[in-house]
């Protein structure tokens, strides 16, 4: 199976929903970024997804969270699942 990408976010109340390829969600809640939680609504609203779906980045808040932070898992085993993918 194909390592999830980030495709899109949502920000409700205090949480942040990120939207998966493979119709999955994961919630976090904003308190996991100080940049994010101190963001006016404005300002958490105004994100971008990284081109490869391995991040999102707010730049009025200079905040990035990466999908290894989202799936909870090592930055290191993230990127050898890419590696081990099958190509297809």
């Amino acid at each position: 199976m194909t390592p999830p990408k980030i495709r899109a976010i949502r920000v409700i109340d205090d949480r942040l929903i990120f939207e998966l390829d493979q119709d999955r969600e994961v919630s976090l809640p904003i308190s996991t970024s100080s940049r994010l939680e101190r963001a006016t609504p404005s300002e958490r609203g105004h994100w971008t997804v990284g081109p490869s779906g391995m991040s999102v980045h707010w730049p009025e808040v200079d905040e990035d969270i990466a999908i290894w932070e989202v799936l909870g898992i090592a930055e290191d085993a993230y990127l050898r699942s890419l590696r081990e993918a099958p190509v297809g």
